[in-house]
């Protein structure tokens, strides 16, 4: 089946189950005109018809599998709080960069309250935040060197590669994310720390070496207290 231009696929299922929602707005790859064969639809919605504050769904509708991310006007705020306390602001991410397909006055008070929370920005790690990660990765580090098998290699470098990058967003007031926008997000603020950290992957995919993974964790760490040890203090 050929499938539909992701607008008109959005558009369908909205008119399909959505008629009388307040927003619709089709956010993700779709929105940035950046989907593949491989990628699916992401639409928020905004319907006072939903049974709870928040829902998620999948449909399919022109060739697309569609994934409804779906709120109620009444309780969205402690899912946009929640994305905020954990600095991954999907939801408001999406309202705001997404494609609007239906609007309200009510649907767009949402809108601006989710722009509110991006200009607002993530909430700075504490001292104590800090001293919590960099014992966190220090053990995963540790782990890394300690590793017996090329499964318990792969697995302890993918945290640890996540572990850094949300460390070392976190501590430049950045927003995080989830698998390859983690990762997007890490190369748009800072390509070279990116780019170090890929190329440190790749050589431990390739050949089991580890020190180039440990040396840029060692690098991100530094300005920071650098490893956390036993006997150290935050």
């Amino acid at each position: 089946m050929k499938r539909q231009e992701p607008l008109e696929a959005a558009r369908q299922v909205v008119q399909e189950h959505y008629r009388n929602c307040l927003l619709a707005v089709l956010g993700g790859s779709a929105a940035r005109g950046e989907a593949n064969e491989h990628s699916d639809l992401d639409i928020v919605i905004v319907d006072d018809g939903a049974t709870d504050d928040f829902d998620r769904r999948t449909v399919q509708s022109g060739g697309w599998v569609v994934e409804i991310f779906l709120l109620h006007s009444t309780g969205f705020e402690e899912m946009f709080d929640a994305g905020v306390e954990a600095a991954n602001p999907t939801l408001q991410i999406m309202l705001t960069e997404g494609k609007v397909i239906v609007t309200t006055p009510e649907g767009e008070e949402v809108r601006k309250a989710a722009q509110r929370d991006l200009d607002y920005g993530p909430m700075p790690l504490t001292s104590y935040d800090i001293a919590e990660s960099r014992y966190t990765i220090t053990e995963y580090m540790m782990d890394l060197v300690g590793a017996a098998r090329p499964g318990e290699l792969y697995f302890t470098a993918q945290k640890l590669s996540t572990l850094l990058s949300e460390f070392y967003l976190r501590v430049h007031l950045q927003w995080v994310g989830e698998g390859k926008t983690l990762f997007r997000r890490l190369e748009s603020f800072n390509p070279a720390i990116a780019g170090g950290l890929e190329q440190a992957l790749m050589t431990l995919y390739k050949s089991g070496e580890t020190r180039p993974l440990l040396a840029a964790a060692d690098e991100m760490l530094a300005p920071y207290g650098g490893r956390m040890l036993a006997g150290q203090e935050g």
